[in-house]
C-alpha cells in the first residue's frame, strides 16, 4: 500500500521488538527490587553527612576554567582503594576537591587480598568513603547483569542513600555477559543505527526500574559507554537528558565515554582532537543526503551540520573522558590500561579541557594515581590542600 511501510514477519521490525523485550525485562526487575529489597543504609546518616557542604556541581563538572572546573572521577575495586583516600597514611586524600567523585567499579570480580564487588561490599565502601568525605559525590558503575548475587549486577547500590548516580559500563562485554541472565537479549552490535534502539531501550528499561524504586527515584541514570567512532554521543546524551527529566531537569544525564585507547594510541594531540569531536556532537545535528552538484550527472552525498535546538542540546559538562593507564607501562600491550603511562595520562588531559570536557574518569591502580599527582599537569590542577584527609574538600578551593 502506497505511503504505509510493509513488513515481512519477523525482519524490518525486528529491532523494535528486540527494544520493547529489553524494555520489558528491565522493567520487570523493578517489580523484583521491590519485592526483594534488603536493608538498605540509613538515609538519615547519609543526609546528615553532607549537612554544610557547598552545592554540589550541576553536571560531572562544574562550570569555571583550570582547577575550577577539572573534576576527577576516581575508580574504587577495593577496601584498599578507599583507605587510600580515607586514611591519612593512604596520603591522597587531601589532593580531593568537593566536586571530585568516587566511582564504585560494582564489576570488579575479586582478587586474592579483596572480595568481589557485590551490593553489600559497595555499601560498606560508600559508607567508608561518605563518613570521611560527606562532601564528595560517589557513583555506582555497574554492569548488565540481572543476577544480584553477583559483580556486574546492573542495580547495585539502587537503594543505597550514599549513592549519587548510577551508571551502566555499556559496552560488548557485559552486554553479552549478562545475556545469560536475560535470555531476551540480542547480541552485541556496533552498527550505530541498529545499537542505538536497543541503548535506548536499556536507559528508558533501567531509568523506571530505578523510578520504581523508593530509595532509587532520586538518583540519576547514565551510561559508561564503549568508544566507537562511527557513533554519535551527542544523540545518547540527548537520551540520557530525555530519561533523567523526571529529576525536574532536561540536562543531568551524566554519561562516560570510554575513550582510554585514544589517550594510549594519538597521545595528547589525538585525544584532544577525539574530545572537540565530541564537542561537535553535542552541537550540531549531522545530516547526510544526497544532493545535485554542477558539472556532476548523478547526485553525490554530503553530510550537513545544523545547530542542536537550545532546548535539547546536551552539556559537555555532563560527560567525562576515561583515562586509562599504569605505573608499569607495557608498551607491546593491546590494552590502554597497560600500556598508558602516568606522564602519558596527565599530558591527554589539558587538550580535552580545551574542548570543554571537564570530568575524566581516571582507571588506575593506587601507585599509579600517586604517580599521576607528582605530574606537573595534575599538580598544578590538583596541589595538596593543608589540612587532613578528612576535610572531604569542605573549604578548599572550587
Amino acid at each position: 500500500m502506497a505511503g504505509v511501510a510493509s513488513h515481512p514477519p519477523g525482519s524490518a521490525s525486528r529491532r523494535a521488538r528486540h527494544a520493547i523485550a529489553l524494555i520489558a525485562g528491565v522493567t520487570l526487575l523493578a517489580a523484583l527490587l521491590l519485592a526483594a529489597r534488603s536493608t538498605a543504609p540509613d538515609q538519615a546518616a547519609a543526609a546528615k553527612a553532607s549537612t554544610g557542604c557547598p552545592p554540589a556541581p550541576f553536571g560531572l563538572a562544574p562550570g569555571g576554567s583550570g582547577p575550577t572546573r577539572f573534576t576527577m572521577m576516581i575508580r574504587i575495586n577495593t577496601q584498599g582503594n578507599v583507605d587510600t583516600y580515607t586514611k591519612p597514611e593512604g596520603g591522597m586524600g587531601n589532593r580531593l576537591r568537593p566536586q571530585d567523585i568516587f566511582v564504585l567499579n560494582t564489576r570488579f570480580a575479586g582478587s586474592g587480598q579483596f572480595p568481589a564487588m557485590t551490593s553489600a561490599v559497595a555499601a560498606d565502601l560508600a559508607a567508608d568513603l561518605r563518613a570521611t568525605f560527606p562532601c564528595n559525590r560517589i557513583i555506582a558503575l555497574n554492569g548488565m547483569s540481572f543476577d544480584p548475587s553477583q559483580p556486574g549486577y546492573a542495580f547495585s547500590a539502587i537503594d543505597d542513600p550514599n549513592i549519587f548516580a548510577l551508571l551502566t559500563d555499556y559496552e560488548q562485554t557485559d552486554w553479552n555477559a549478562g545475556r545469560a541472565t536475560d535470555p531476551t537479549r540480542p547480541p552485541w552490535t556496533n552498527k550505530f543505527k541498529k545499537a542505538f534502539p536497543l541503548l535506548r531501550g536499556w536507559n528508558f528499561g533501567f531509568m523506571n526500574a530505578v523510578a520504581a524504586n523508593p530509595l532509587g527515584a532520586s538518583k540519576r541514570t547514565g551510561l559508561a559507554v564503549q568508544e566507537n567512532a562511527t557513533w554519535n554521543f551527542g544523540q545518547i546524551a540527548q537520551n540520557l537528558n530525555k530519561q533523567n527529566a523526571r529529576l525536574g531537569d532536561t540536562k543531568i544525564g551524566p554519561m562516560g565515554v570510554q575513550t582510554q585507547d585514544t589517550c594510549a594510541d594519538a597521545g595528547p594531540a589525538g585525544y584532544g582532537g577525539r574530545a572537540k569531536q565530541l564537542r561537535l556532537q553535542y552541537t550540531f545535528k549531522f545530516i547526510t543526503k544526497k544532493v545535485r552538484v554542477k558539472g556532476k550527472t548523478k547526485k553525490v552525498k554530503k553530510t550537513f551540520r545544523l545547530p542542536i535546538k537550545k532546548k535539547g542540546k546536551p552539556l559537555l559538562s555532563n560527560t567525562a573522558m576515561q583515562i586509562s593507564f599504569t605505573d608499569t607501562p607495557d608498551p607491546s600491550s593491546d590494552m590502554a590500561l597497560v600500556r598508558t603511562s602516568p606522564a602519558q595520562a596527565a599530558a591527554c588531559v589539558a587538550p580535552a579541557m580545551k574542548q570543554g570536557v571537564g570530568a575524566f574518569l581516571f582507571f588506575a591502580s593506587d601507585d599509579a594515581m600517586r604517580m599521576l599527582f607528582q605530574q606537573p599537569q595534575i599538580g598544578a590542577l590538583r596541589p595538596a590542600a593543608a589540612g587532613s584527609a578528612s576535610t572531604g574538600g569542605v573549604g578548599s578551593p572550587r
